[in-house]
């Protein structure tokens, strides 16, 4: 696996379907996490609006657009870079040349990235050499909003295939109803990004559930970053 250069970042999930409310979470829990995520319904809710005005409330924040494009790949890259977006995201089930013209888009710009995001996708695996041949770099392991609602839990089996992502070079973000208790069951991988909705802006105390997933982050992956650097420092 690739170096854990630092512990994982936190995401916030914006699942909302109306732009205020989405805004005064914002505002309440931005200065507790580092990317800012603005959800599917909601950039299908208000579109392009909510994502420029996220970014005109956080400015030293990522901020993700989870569109899921699932065609125009170009054209909707361009969208949310045009909108302010660092991050935008293509449903994996897209044809690869939907993929390329994000990728495009993306390297055309300095500091933007698209991912490739898994909802759905059954082999997974069958199709990650060709997305890195494209020069996808990011993805999201994300267990469905329904899936969670419904029928599957996280298992053993999500951990073998994030841990062939990563060793294939994918930084790979994880979504899909993470609880605090749940981030141990991920603590020997070098996950990127975790994405946390419900479990911080449905809590009584949204910054308070913040803080307890960032510092929860810093002490399972936090030894790990310091041990590398004291192994490469040796080196």
């Amino acid at each position: 696996m690739h170096s854990l250069k630092q512990p994982p970042l936190l995401q916030l999930a914006l699942d909302y379907i109306e732009l205020p409310p989405a805004l005064a979470m914002t505002q309440l829990v931005k200065d507790e996490v580092e990317v800012i995520e603005i959800g599917t319904p909601l950039t299908k809710a208000s579109g392009m609006l909510s994502v420029s005005t996220v970014r005109e409330l956080c400015p030293d924040k990522l901020v993700l657009a989870d569109v899921k494009s699932p065609d125009c790949g170009g054209l909707e890259a361009k969208m949310c870079f045009d909108s302010g977006a660092d991050w935008m995201t293509v449903l994996g089930a897209a044809p690869l040349d939907t993929v390329k013209l994000a990728v495009e888009e993306a390297q055309g710009r300095p500091d933007k990235e698209m991912f490739i995001e898994l909802t759905g996708i059954k082999d997974i695996l069958a199709s990650a050499t060709a997305w890195r041949d494209l020069g996808v770099e990011r993805m999201v392991y994300h267990r469905g909003w329904d899936e969670g609602n419904a029928s599957r839990s996280w298992d053993d089996r999500d951990l073998e295939v994030i841990g062939k992502l990563i060793d294939m070079g994918f930084q790979v973000s994880v979504a899909g109803g993470i609880e605090l208790e749940k981030l141990s069951f991920f603590q020997d991988l070098d996950i990127s990004v975790f994405i946390i909705g419900r479990s911080i802006y449905a809590a009584s105390d949204p910054i308070d559930a913040a803080r307890q997933f960032r510092a929860k982050i810093n002490e399972l992956w936090g030894s790990r970053v310091s041990a590398e650097h004291q192994l490469d420092a040796v080196a």
